[in-house]
């Protein structure tokens, strides 16, 4: 594996990790998801399961992510998309003859599904893997409880809350990223048609307790998007070391990125 970064235009650093099989046709940008990295579980099992397969990988770190330069940038929409097209810009420029591919989990789904709906770009497949279509709602509330309430007042005061949604880790969030929830509803925006015919496919847990198994449902049916589900799965789609499912699910996007267009 080979570590580096891409500097985009603002100068903040994207930290990359790839793995490019010689004479790859096609590379697959990793999008992890909320308070996760490019050294998730499910990012390293890419950067090793799709070259196998004759595919090229580079997983990246969102801003306000992992433990490297992308730490240091604030999160915003804008600035997470800004991320994924300079990770897009330096395939073309490097493999100008590669095709590319998108692996988002979560609310890296949630980002790609934003990024192909609303920003030029080359690839024509997706995979979203238990995928926050319903990110806003995580934290924008109609109704928020009392210690909800008391978070809002803490970003106000602070200028940010440390927020982890049952993760391990926690990520800074300010009211940046509020304002980018508010006016990206992935229901209303998405639109991938609007740059070409694109194929895309959707695996989630049943028993997901993060991103409601019924948004995830929704969202396919509204846009004739295959889904897979794993009953009795939760968010990371596994249960332990010995759980196939991440595997499963990684054979479910090479099949997805190898069919002919």
């Amino acid at each position: 594996m080979v570590k580096f970064g891409i500097m985009k235009a603002d100068t903040n650093i994207v930290p990359c990790l790839s793995e490019i099989p010689e004479g790859a046709e096609k590379i697959v940008i990793a999008v992890h998801g909320f308070t996760s990295s490019k050294e998730s579980a499910t990012v390293q099992m890419l950067l090793q399961k799709l070259p196998a397969a004759g595919l090229g990988v580079i997983g990246i770190d969102l801003p306000a992510h992992g433990k490297e330069q992308a730490l240091e940038e604030e999160l915003r929409i804008d600035g997470a998309l800004d991320s994924i097209a300079a990770a897009e810009g330096f395939i073309t420029e490097r493999w100008p003859d590669a095709g590319i591919c998108y692996f988002g989990s979560s609310f890296g789904a949630y980002l790609l599904g934003l990024y192909i709906s609303t920003r030029p770009h080359k690839g024509r497949k997706a995979f979203f893997r238990s995928a926050a279509v319903n990110m806003p709602s995580l934290f924008i509330k109609k109704d928020p409880t009392e210690q909800e309430k008391l978070l809002l007042k803490e970003m106000e005061e602070k200028g940010f809350i440390m927020a982890d949604l049952g993760g391990d880790s926690s990520v800074r969030v300010t009211k940046a990223l509020f304002d980018g929830l508010l006016v990206n509803d992935l229901f209303e925006k998405f639109d991938p048609g609007r740059f070409g015919p694109h194929k895309i496919a959707m695996a989630h847990g049943s028993a997901d307790n993060i991103i409601d198994p019924a948004a995830a449902k929704a969202f396919a049916e509204r846009f004739n998007i295959p889904i897979t589900m794993f009953e009795s799965k939760g968010h990371s789609l596994g249960d332990g070391p010995d759980d196939d499912t991440p595997l499963k699910v990684a054979d479910l996007a090479i099949r997805l990125f190898k069919e002919q267009a």
